[in-house]
Formats: C-alpha cells, sequence, structure tokens
C-alpha cells in the first residue's frame, strides 16, 4: 500500500524537526569540529560522535573489599576463648563487611567522562574535552586497523561472550589510537533504534528517516579493512 504524498511530507517534516533539534543541542561541538577542520586542512566534517567512558571498578577492589572476611576465624576463635568484645564484634562484621566493601568499590571506580570523536574526510582527533589541545591523525597515516574484542557478559545467556567493542588504529609512527563503538552520532536523534526501524520499513516510510554514518561505516569507509582480532 502506498503512502499519500501529504503524509509522506508530514511524516518527512516531523523527522527533520527532531534532526534540527539535535543539531541545536551539539551546535557548538559541531562548530568546534568544522573549525578545527579549517584550521588543520582536513577536509569536510563527516561525523561528531561522542560516548561516556570510564565507571569500571578496579579488580583488586574487590579484594580490598572483602578483607574483613579474614578476620572471621580470629573473632570466632577469640569469642571461643572468652576474651571479652568478641561476641559483639562477631555479630557486628556483616555489617562493617559490607560497609567496608561498598566503601571499596566507591572509592576505586573510575570517573566517568565524555569522550569525543570528530570524523574528517582526511583524518579523525580523538578528545577527552571538545577544548582539549590536540592533532588530528590523517587517515593516510593509519597502516593498519585491528578489530578489538571484549568478553561481555550476556544476561539473557546468563555467560561471557567476545564482542566487537572498537577498533585499533595503528599509524605509521609507531602509535596506536583506539575507537570505541559506543561512539553516537550527535546529528542521530533516534540511533540505533532509528536504523532498526529504517531497515524494517520498506519503501517512503523507511527512506523518510533519516541516516547518519555510524562509526563502523567512518572506519570501513576511510580507514583501512580490519584485520584478525586483536
Amino acid at each position: 500500500m502506498r503512502s499519500r504524498p501529504g503524509a509522506e511530507r508530514r511524516l518527512g517534516a516531523g523527522y527533520q524537526r527532531h534532526v534540527d533539534e539535535q543539531a541545536a543541542r551539539y551546535a557548538a561541538q559541531l562548530a568546534h569540529a568544522a573549525q578545527l577542520a579549517a584550521r588543520f586542512e582536513c577536509g569536510q566534517v563527516v561525523g561528531v560522535f561522542t560516548a561516556q567512558v570510564g565507571g569500571d571498578i578496579r579488580r583488586r577492589a574487590y579484594l580490598v573489599g572483602l578483607l574483613p572476611v579474614a578476620a572471621v576465624p580470629i573473632l570466632i576463635a577469640g569469642a571461643a576463648a572468652g576474651i571479652p568484645g568478641m561476641v559483639p564484634l562477631l555479630g557486628a562484621l556483616p555489617f562493617i563487611t559490607g560497609a567496608w566493601f561498598g566503601l571499596s568499590l566507591w572509592r576505586a571506580r573510575e570517573p566517568r567522562r565524555r569522550v569525543w570523536c570528530y570524523a574528517f574526510t582526511a583524518g579523525f582527533l580523538l578528545l577527552d574535552d571538545q577544548h582539549a589541545a590536540a592533532v588530528p591523525v590523517l587517515w593516510s597515516q593509519v597502516i593498519d586497523v585491528s578489530e578489538v574484542w571484549t568478553q561481555v557478559y550476556n544476561v539473557s545467556a546468563e555467560e561471557s561472550r567476545p564482542a566487537l567493542t572498537g577498533y585499533r588504529l595503528h599509524t605509521a609512527d609507531g602509535q596506536a589510537h583506539e575507537i570505541t563503538r559506543s561512539f553516537q552520532n550527535v546529528r542521530d536523534p533516534y540511533g540505533v533504534v532509528g536504523q532498526m526501524f529504517r531497515n524494517m520499513l520498506a519503501g517512503p516510510a523507511g527512506q523518510a528517516i533519516p541516516a547518519f554514518p555510524v562509526i563502523d561505516e567512518i572506519i570501513a569507509r576511510y580507514a583501512v579493512r580490519p584485520g584478525p582480532r586483536a
């Protein structure tokens, strides 16, 4: 069934309104990317991407958090020997352990921060802060791209499985630049959901949903084809 032209226009206008609102929300970053593209002669801006990284807990924190458990045999032996105060302390140990464990994990958590990737036709730029001093890497300097695979826990399968989480770009000067697949195009107000509906809907309805390049498409188009798993 073909949709009416008027309905198609209204649908497209609605999508475009959300796209314009999204662009206005990230106007500063889009303008910053355009300024850097002109400054470093990197061609046109093909995408501005952002992601949040950090927030992980160091493995050592779990060991530190469970240290009070090591006192259980000592407290039991002290209580059996009739040492005053051992029994109340043994009873309070679960609460002390819980508080200490939570505090240890909280203190060991890496701070979350927002990172950016500016993609140009001639190169790319990775930033931890949009005003940080950095120099773009030219695509022509990339000599190899390797895939980064990470063990990711699958809730439905209740097991960890390897998942492609990023790309490591190796340049001729010996450096390696890692680009995470978590990067989201700031101009795309629909993200993964929009891609899914665009693929599901046929004809004008699907074509009306705006499409913006994802980070995988940027790597595939401008960088070297990925090699074996890293």
